[in-house]
């Protein structure tokens, strides 16, 4: 979303500012309430139905795609939560074991609950398998591998609470992937999982089309396009300049520009539905913001997206009029979830809420907005531009209780950035930002601590296949 002009360098024409914030999960389409383990161990108990009395929990070692120094601590803990779910009756074995020595343990228990866990691809998975008592010796020898009666399995995205059992990531060591685009003038960006297969899309809309596709060979290539001029026709009154938006959410694309109109698209970008506005990703789900042409800026709090006649705020943000917005559920450390808004002034101030708390740090800042967390240390990452002709990418960090921002990691631009976007993490666990950078997108992921060659440009993208 955007509604300045960058001053142009060296004598090339003036390209139009342009911000899309996206924080986007494969769950539905509804903001989270809760971090990674305690989504994963509500759900999984949630789908088991009633237990006998008196079971014994005991968890498999954690299996993960990347260096856990603590992973057991992580399964242990989450066993404990299913005992603790299940009931008064139910006890945790202490220990990680295999299912031989579980059953064993469980011994003349009710049941045996077994909790496998693994980190995959950027997501927490735990399957529980419930089995029946083996009462007696000759039980175990006539079946020794009883199936289960019961099974269930959950999964959530990586966030700050597991990653304090895992390998910790570092935003200064960042690694910065350049791939080429050949969708002209970007107006925004998003990234996110749409069809559940585990790996992000990237959404790519100008005023030309929209572009949903992936990296492969050094290239953004699209897999489903869609011409504005077949989606809605032009707007009677846009914009001086154009404000966009795109969201990428599991089973639905999201688009919007004041030029033409606000869409909800399907994933094939065939079928759309009005939106009520702007689409935008939000703490709470998806919102839409309500564009005012006469000032080029969004005027006024978020709103439902549902065409209807009576339009309600959706969400508080810390001014109340913008023409750029990022918001985001924040997981900390302990698994509390904090909501997240930053907003733009059109004077290029930036403010921003969390909670009760408030900031509005000095300095002007460019169009492009983002916020998440990048390195899952629990503390919120806002990317922003720099506004002025000689572009760039900052990121910082904001400290609840404090009034200004960290520095974190500073990207000088060869070119006007037009966009800017939050990616889950995938394979590696790492969320990445995605950045339009002319002709570019660079994608931008915190480096694992201790890892080698987390600086450069070696490490393949993680956005679509390898």
């Amino acid at each position: 979303m955007n509604s300045k002009i960058r001053r142009s360098k060296g004598g090339r024409p003036p390209l139009p500012d342009l911000l899309i914030f996206l924080f986007v999960f494969s769950i539905p389409r509804a903001a989270w309430a809760a971090g990674a383990i305690e989504a994963v161990t509500q759900d999984a108990t949630q789908g088991l139905g009633q237990l006998p009395a008196a079971a014994v929990v005991v968890t498999a070692p954690l299996v993960s795609d990347e260096p856990a120094p603590h992973g057991d601590e992580m399964a242990l803990r989450i066993a404990a939560l299913v005992a603790g779910r299940l009931g008064a009756g139910a006890r945790v074995h202490p220990q990680a074991a295999t299912l031989a020595t579980a059953r064993a343990v469980a011994g003349r228990a009710g049941a045996l609950v077994y909790v496998q866990s693994e980190i995959a691809r950027g997501d927490l998975r735990t399957t529980v398998d419930v089995y029946p008592s083996m009462a007696n010796a000759w039980d175990r020898i006539r079946n020794p591998l009883p199936a289960p009666a019961g099974h269930a399995f959950a999964s959530a995205k990586l966030d700050a609470e597991v990653r304090t059992f895992l390998a910790p990531l570092v935003l200064e060591q960042a690694s910065v992937h350049k791939v080429k685009h050949d969708e002209g003038d970007v107006l925004a960006a998003a990234c996110g999982d749409v069809d559940g297969d585990g790996g992000n899309e990237l959404l790519l809309v100008s005023r030309a089309r929209v572009a949903l596709g992936r990296v492969r060979a050094g290239k953004f290539v699209p897999d489903r396009t869609a011409a504005w001029s077949a989606l809605a026709p032009r707007a009677p009154v846009p914009t001086r300049e154009p404000l966009a938006s795109a969201v990428v959410a599991a089973g639905a694309v999201d688009v919007g520009t004041t030029d033409r109109a606000g869409l909800s698209l399907t994933p094939d970008l065939v079928g759309h539905t009005p939106l009520l506005a702007m689409p935008a990703w939000s703490s709470e789900g998806l919102v839409c913001l309500r564009p005012d042409a006469a000032v080029g800026a969004f005027d006024g709090a978020p709103v439902d997206c549902t065409v209807s006649d009576d339009v309600r705020p959706r969400m508080a943000v810390p001014s109340p009029r913008f023409d750029a917005f990022a918001s985001a559920a924040v997981v900390d450390a302990r698994g509390g979830t904090q909501s997240v808004v930053v907003v733009r002034e059109p004077s290029g101030r930036v403010k921003l809420k969390m909670g009760d708390a408030l900031a509005a740090p000095d300095g002007d800042f460019g169009a492009q907005l983002a916020v998440g967390d990048l390195d899952q240390d629990g503390v919120p990452d806002v990317a922003t531009t720099v506004d002025g002709p000689d572009d760039a990418v900052n990121v910082f960090s904001w400290t609840p209780g404090a009034t200004d921002l960290r520095g974190r990691l500073h990207l000088a631009a060869t070119g006007a950035v037009r966009a800017l976007a939050m990616c889950p993490a995938e394979t590696n666990g790492e969320p990445a930002l995605v950045a339009v950078v002319g002709s570019e997108l660079w994608i931008v992921r915190a480096g694992v601590q201790g890892a080698a060659g987390v600086r450069g440009e070696s490490m393949a993208p993680n956005v679509g296949p390898r």
